[in-house]
């Protein structure tokens, strides 16, 4: 059997076609978006519909899995599942693209933590359940996420200003990398009409770096957000009744630093010493590929 994958996100889409005997025919990803909150139906078809086209090639493909950002509720899917009637495509399954991020890193069953702008927890049992934990938008405390990072650091260097926390050279890194000349310039990244929340948590690197040099408050922001992502994992296990034997791994901007991942593997260890704590196994677009051809034969069985 023979998939294509799509990896649909805020800023890109990823697809590939993919063998079930575990070969990747072919690749493409396109500068495209394809969360239709951000950019509406139309444009989401105009992207899916190329890139089917362009990724098959000469190939045929028996089915199509799609992890595509926004879609959590089953209006969304709803709206998602229109497009590919409308391309005429037969066989299609659609997830969150969390799911399918979950089916590339661990095969199909196990926890992933994303950590990207946002974070989120997902899980799927042997039984195909899926649960989750967090991802309810940056504004709603996405622990470990870079906007997380970034926004708790600010509120503390504030909050010192007017004598209620400790200092930290974050005052000086962050108004530097921000380019303002006072802490309290800061909240003008929040409160002007070029708001950027992707601009904002691209300061997580230096809260980490902070941390990573022994500064207090950057490891207490660190030891805060670490703590929580364990619990959603803990909530997660318990759901999914994996009684602390699952395959774990992880995704997203905010694991490429070395010293987050580290310290991230080293609390997991403690926290679940019955785990397997691993590297992606393969790319979301793979992942959603896997989910389709498994979601078909079920069907079909």
């Amino acid at each position: 059997m023979i998939a294509i994958g799509i990896d649909g996100g805020g800023s890109k889409t990823d697809f590939c076609l993919y063998d079930e005997s575990g070969k990747i025919l072919n690749t493409l990803l396109l500068d495209e978006p394809s969360n239709y909150h951000l950019v509406g139906v139309d444009k989401v078809r105009s992207v899916i519909s190329e890139g089917i086209k362009k990724v098959s090639q000469n190939y045929s493909f028996d089915v199509v899995g799609a992890g595509l950002s926004g879609v959590d509720r089953d209006a969304d899917k709803s709206k998602m599942e229109s497009i590919f009637k409308a391309l005429d495509i037969k066989k299609f399954f659609i997830q969150n693209d969390g799911v399918a991020a979950l089916w590339g890193a661990t095969g199909g069953v196990g926890i992933l933590v994303i950590g990207g702008t946002g974070s989120i927890a997902i899980a799927r049992n042997e039984d195909g359940k899926i649960n989750r934990a967090g991802g309810w938008g940056y504004a709603f405390e996405e622990y470990c996420g870079g906007y997380w990072f970034v926004t708790k650091a600010i509120k503390a260097l504030l909050d010192h200003k007017d004598g209620l926390e400790i200092g930290s050279i974050l005052e000086g890194r962050l108004t530097e990398f921000f380019e303002v000349k006072k802490v309290e310039d800061l909240i003008y990244l929040y409160y002007s009409g070029e708001f950027d929340k992707a601009k904002i948590s691209s300061g997580s690197k230096i809260v980490l770096e902070a941390a990573q040099e022994g500064d207090e408050l950057a490891m207490l922001i660190l030891k805060d957000g670490l703590e929580n992502v364990m619990k959603m994992i803990a909530v997660l296990d318990k759901r999914s009744q994996f009684s602390g034997k699952f395959i774990f791994s992880y995704t997203g901007g905010v694991f490429k630093s070395e010293y987050f991942l580290k310290r991230f593997k080293r609390v997991f260890e403690i926290y679940f010493p019955l785990a397997t704590f691993t590297e992606p196994k393969f790319t979301p677009s793979v992942g959603a590929a896997m989910m389709a051809i498994h979601e078909s034969k079920v069907q079909f069985e």
